[in-house]
């Protein structure tokens, strides 16, 4: 049935492509009368994000006509309108159905590697490897290929590359152990090193009453639905890696969440979920839910990526007492930290089968890149606006060096240490900036001591350990794989519950899940990675 239905969208694309060729008019963006082109743009940006409306609050400008749209037009010829935008949840869905009907945007971002294979073997976006070649700066191409050319596997079908990848910090992938210090100090006790100081802490931040409102109404440790994700520094802890692909000692790629290691961790969260410490509602609540209970003072641990500094601070309206710090990763016993990451990006921009100007694509991200890093850049005035600090992101099309952060981090301290502030340049500048502005977010992620990056600062790039597979989906991955990670998520959530075993019924589901297609994608997985 899955097959058929492939196929079927497979043809609805092609005859989509045909019917579009007979009337261009509507994917096809020509220049105008001054020579320059209007180009439609599809973007998971959220139009009614409070950044977007602080900017044309202050600013006046507007997500299609602000500082980006403007250089984009003066350097490039390019005028700016969106075919498609809305928040990233919405924006896969709508590009879905857009790919069912053929009527695509000339330049868009698509997030799906499924969405991606789609597009390309059905003929709807156009070939960009020689493109990227012919039209990429020097400074464009060092960025995107910094920290691997596997960064173009996801977008390589049939040894052609369909797109160009929006290029992250890889950084973006560590996950950080948040903890509230001043419950620490109250209840006397030490930052946590290893796991089992984890449940210590846990249990008393639970039972001790840390917020003195003399109510067993705290949580040890914050937990949500999508914990194999948003949690996966727990996990590492134990040398679990789950949703990452990794070698074994025979020298095999296998899958994390299907080995042993993912027992111990499981094991922790099922007696803190017994023993009271964590929300009993878990496996309804998303991030956001569980957010609203650190806000509240309710939680005082979590474990989230360094950009949740933007949540944990609004605690601070509520008790201006409240002080957040990051700690290294605590382990098992006493091993070090290893951190698994894949090569970060936003997606991968690609080009419309009909748009007659693909080098746009490339001559636009070239001017991004240069307007942050480059010779000549103004990082102040391209990355944020005092508190607004996503102006970068308002661009139709964006990338980011991938030692951005970290670099920002390190240079900062050193001026502290040796009181050169005023002589940062480039991004520390902006960051240092932001910072002197009383953001304190950025203060939280980027600062000397205590913060995500005096970890990353620790750990990046000796103890990282980088994913061994991040190619196009398998053909048992198109078909098979949401059912399979469903099955994954499902029995964790009852194994946490107490509902399932951890022994017997996670073998269970490591069967369950290799006849569901996991023999066939660990031997497809290895079979590609391989050539």
């Amino acid at each position: 049935m899955k097959k058929s239905l492939a196929a079927i969208s497979l043809v609805l694309i092609l005859m989509s492509t045909a019917c579009s060729n007979n009337n261009t008019e509507n994917n096809v963006s020509d220049s105008d009368s001054s020579g320059k082109i209007d180009i439609q743009f599809g973007t998971p940006i959220d139009p009614n994000s409070e950044q977007a409306g602080l900017l044309e609050k202050k600013t006046g400008e507007t997500l299609e006509n602000n500082r980006w749209t403007q250089l984009f037009e003066e350097k490039n010829g390019v005028v700016t309108h969106y075919k498609m935008m809305s928040n990233q949840g919405d924006y896969t869905q709508k590009l879905k159905l857009s790919i069912a009907s053929g009527d695509l945007p000339d330049i868009f971002i698509v997030s799906d590697k499924s969405d991606l294979k789609q597009l390309a073997e059905g003929g709807a976006i156009q070939e960009m490897g020689p493109i990227y070649d012919q039209y990429a700066s020097p400074l464009l191409k060092s960025i995107i290929e910094a920290e691997s050319m596997k960064v173009f596997d996801p977008v390589t079908y049939n040894d052609k590359v369909y797109g160009v990848p929006a290029k992250m910090p890889s950084t973006n992938g560590y996950n950080h152990l948040w903890i509230r210090e001043d419950w620490l100090q109250k209840l006397g006790l030490q930052r946590p090193k290893t796991m089992d100081d984890v449940y210590t802490i846990a249990a008393a931040f639970s039972q001790q009453d840390p917020d003195g409102d003399g109510k067993a109404d705290t949580f040890g440790l914050g937990l949500h639905k999508d914990f194999l994700y948003g949690m996966k520094g727990l996990f590492w802890g134990y040398k679990a890696y789950p949703d990452f692909w990794y070698k074994d000692a025979a020298g095999k790629i296998v899958y994390g969440s299907v080995q042993q290691e993912m027992k111990k961790p499981l094991e922790m969260l099922a007696k803190m979920y017994k023993d009271g410490f964590v929300d009993h509602e878990f496996g309804s609540n998303d991030e956001s839910k569980m957010m609203e209970s650190v806000v509240a003072g309710k939680t005082g641990m979590i474990y989230a990526p360094h950009w949740t500094a933007y949540s944990v601070e609004k605690t601070m309206d509520n008790d201006p007492n409240a002080k957040w710090i990051v700690v290294p990763l605590p382990t098992e016993g006493a091993n070090p930290i290893t951190i698994p990451l894949t090569n970060s990006t936003d997606g991968t921009y690609v080009v419309n089968k009909n748009f007659k100007h693909p080098e746009k694509l490339v001559e636009m991200l070239n001017t991004y890149a240069e307007a942050l890093f480059g010779e000549n850049a103004d990082f102040n005035k391209y990355w944020a606006d005092g508190d607004i600090d996503s102006v970068w992101t308002m661009s139709p099309v964006h990338v980011l060096d991938p030692s951005l952060d970290l670099k920002g981090h390190q240079d900062i301290k050193k001026a502290l240490e040796n009181k050169t502030t005023d002589q940062l340049t480039g991004v520390a500048k902006g960051f240092y900036k932001t910072m002197q502005d009383g953001i304190w977010g950025m203060s939280m992620m980027f600062g000397p001591v205590d913060t995500p990056f005096a970890f990353v600062d620790q750990t990046y790039p000796d103890q990282v350990m980088w994913s061994e597979f991040e190619g196009a989906p398998t053909p048992t991955m198109a078909t098979n794989w949401s059912s399979m990670n469903e099955l994954l998520n499902t029995e964790f959530t009852a194994m946490i519950q107490g509902k399932k075993n951890l022994d017997s019924d996670f073998d269970n589901m490591v069967q369950n899940w290799n006849k569901l297609g996991g023999t066939n994608v660990l031997e497809e997985v290895n079979a590609q990675a391989a050539k």
